[in-house]
C-alpha cells in the first residue's frame, strides 16, 4: 500500500486530542496528572496518531523505528535526571542544602529575596551554562529558603527558572546556544550579541515584575527564620565548608566536563560528607544503627529512596525531606510517553505537514518571526524535546530567511527566545517534567511566573513586526558553521 501525505486536519488530530485529555485532567484530577493522568493522555494521543498514520499507509515497523529513535535521543536527559534525584537525596543527607539554607537565611530577606533569585540563578547559570545543573543546586537551596521566608513556592520557582533560562540562552557554554547559532549558521558570539537585544529587556522587565511583586507583598508573610534555622541546626551539623561541594561541581562544569559524570561525583561528594559529618542525623534515621552495614542502608535510601527527617515541626519536616532517584520516577515515565507520541508524530509525517502549511506563505521579517516561534512551540508541545524544537524549525526556516534577504542572526535568536525558553512550559517536555520534578512545583503551578520565559518570545515578535534592529543578508555575509553533535 503506497503512503499519503496526511491532512492538516489529520495532522492536528493528534493534538488537539493531547491537549483536550491535559486540560480535562487539570481541570478534574489534580494531582493525578503528574502521577499517571497525563502518561495516559500522551499513550490515548498516540494511538491516535497511530491509528491515522497506519489509514495513510504507513507501516507499523516505520511508526515502531520513528518513537526508538525519539525515546533514544532523550536517553541523556533521563539519565541526567535519575542522577539529580541522587545528588539532591544525598546532598540533603551530607548537610549540603541544609547549609544553604541556614545561611541563605541571614543574607536573604523577604524585601528582596524574589528579584535576588532571579539575579542569582542567571549568574550561575550564565557561569556553567546549564540551567538544569543551576536549578537542581543553587534552585532547591532557594526555593528552601523561599518557603521558610513565606513565599508560595511556585512564585519562588517562577523566579528561580527565568533566571536559569537566563543563563541557559546567552551562555557560551550553554548546549542550546551553541545549538541554535549552528543550525541557523551564525558565528557563537555573534549570536550571543544579537540576541542581547532581545534578552536584555526580557530579563530586566521581568526583575522589575519580581520588585513589584515584592514590594506589593506576595509573601504569606514573614516567616520564622530563626525557628527553621533552629531546627536545621537540631538535626544537622551546618557548616559554610560544605559549600566546597557545589562549588566543585559549579568548576568542572565551567571546565566543560560532561553533565552527567559532573553530577555523579556531586551526588558521591554528598554521600561521603553524610557518612563523615551528619553522623547524628544518619543516627536518627535508622535508629541508632552506626555499623557500617546501617550507614551504607540509610545513605543509599536516601540516594535511591525517600528520605523524611523528624523534628516535630512539619514546616521543617517537609523542608528537609527528599525524593531521591524514586522521587523521578514519575517524570521518567512522562517523558517516555511523550518521546513515544513525538516519534509517532514525525514517523507519520504530521509534522512536516504541519510545519509546511505554516512556512509556505511567510516572506517578511514579522511572519517569519512568528511562524518560527509559532513552530518552536508547535515542537515543544508535539515532541517533547527542546533540542528537536530547535534543529527541525532551523533546519525548516533556514532557507525561508535567506530569500526574505535577512541574515542568520534573526533565525538563531528567534530559535532560543521561542524554543529554548517555552520547553519549560509544557508539563510533558523533557525541561518542563523534569524542573517540575526538581522542585516539586507543577509545572501548570510555575508556569504562570516564569516572566522571562513568556517575555522572550512575545518581545522578539514585537521586534520582528516593528523592524526593529533586522539585519540584511545582502549588508553582511556571515559564513555558515558545521552543526555539532548532540550534547550530553
Amino acid at each position: 500500500m503506497s503512503q499519503k501525505s496526511p491532512g492538516i486536519i489529520q495532522s492536528l488530530l493528534p493534538i488537539v486530542a493531547l491537549v483536550g485529555m491535559i486540560m480535562f485532567n487539570v481541570f478534574y484530577l489534580g494531582d493525578y496528572t503528574l502521577s499517571g493522568a497525563n502518561q495516559l493522555a500522551l499513550m490515548v494521543a498516540s494511538a491516535v496518531a497511530a491509528v491515522i498514520a497506519m489509514y495513510n499507509g504507513v507501516t507499523w515497523n516505520e511508526l515502531m523505528d520513528g518513537v526508538v529513535r525519539t525515546i533514544t535521543s532523550s536517553l541523556s536527559a533521563i539519565i541526567i535526571l535519575l542522577i539529580i534525584g541522587m545528588l539532591s537525596g544525598s546532598w540533603m543527607m551530607g548537610g549540603v542544602v541544609p547549609s544553604m539554607i541556614y545561611y541563605g537565611l541571614d543574607v536573604l530577606k523577604p524585601e528582596y529575596f524574589l528579584p535576588a533569585t532571579v539575579v542569582l540563578c542567571a549568574v550561575v547559570s550564565v557561569s556553567i551554562g546549564s540551567s538544569w545543573s543551576t536549578i537542581a543546586t543553587i534552585g532547591v537551596a532557594l526555593l528552601g529558603i523561599g518557603d521558610a521566608l513565606g513565599f508560595d513556592p511556585a512564585v519562588v520557582a517562577g523566579a528561580i527558572i527565568s533566571g536559569a533560562y537566563f543563563g541557559d540562552k546567552v551562555s557560551p557554554l550553554s548546549d542550546t546556544t551553541n545549538l541554535a547559532s549552528a543550525v541557523a549558521g551564525t558565528p557563537l558570539f555573534t549570536h550571543i550579541k544579537y540576541m542581547m537585544n532581545t534578552t536584555a529587556p526580557s530579563i530586566a522587565i521581568t526583575i522589575v515584575i519580581f520588585v513589584v511583586m515584592t514590594v506589593a507583598g506576595v509573601h504569606e508573610g514573614a516567616g520564622d527564620a530563626v525557628r527553621i534555622q533552629e531546627g536545621i541546626a537540631s538535626l544537622y551539623n551546618v557548616s559554610p565548608w560544605f559549600f566546597l561541594i557545589p562549588l566543585v561541581v559549579v568548576v568542572m562544569i565551567v571546565r566543560k566536563m560532561p553533565a552527567i559524570p559532573v553530577l555523579f561525583v556531586g551526588a558521591l561528594l554528598g554521600a561521603l560528607s553524610a557518612v563523615c559529618f551528619q553522623r547524628e542525623m544518619i543516627s536518627g534515621l535508622s535508629g541508632g544503627d552506626l555499623s557500617a552495614v546501617g550507614v551504607y542502608k540509610t545513605v543509599s535510601m536516601g540516594m535511591f529512596g525517600a528520605t523524611e527527617v523528624s523534628s516535630g515541626d512539619g514546616v521543617i519536616d517537609e523542608l528537609l525531606s527528599t525524593g531521591g532517584m524514586a522521587g523521578m520516577l514519575d517524570t521518567v515515565w512522562l517523558i517516555v510517553s511523550a518521546m513515544i507520541f513525538g516519534g509517532m508524530l514525525e514517523s507519520g509525517h504530521f509534522l512536516e505537514r504541519l510545519t509546511y502549511a505554516i512556512t509556505r506563505r511567510v516572506r517578511r521579517s514579522g511572519g517569519l518571526v512568528t511562524a518560527t516561534s509559532g513552530t518552536c512551540l508547535l515542537f515543544n508541545v508535539a515532541t517533547g524535546d527542546q533540542y528537536m524544537s530547535i534543529v527541525i524549525p532551523g533546519k525548516m526556516f533556514v532557507r525561508s530567511y535567506e530569500r526574505a534577504d535577512i541574515a542568520p542572526q534573526l533565525l538563531s535568536r528567534t530559535l532560543e527566545d521561542s524554543a529554548t525558553v517555552t520547553s519549560v512550559l509544557i508539563p510533558w517536555n523533557t525541561c518542563g517534567a523534569t524542573q517540575a520534578a526538581i522542585l516539586g512545583v507543577a509545572t501548570a503551578a510555575y508556569a504562570p511566573f516564569t516572566f522571562f520565559c513568556y517575555l522572550s518570545p512575545i518581545i522578539t515578535i514585537i521586534y520582528g513586526w516593528l523592524g526593529i534592529r533586522i539585519p540584511k543578508l545582502s549588508e553582511r555575509h556571515v559564513a555558515p558553521e558545521k552543526l555539532p553533535d548532540m550534547p550530553v
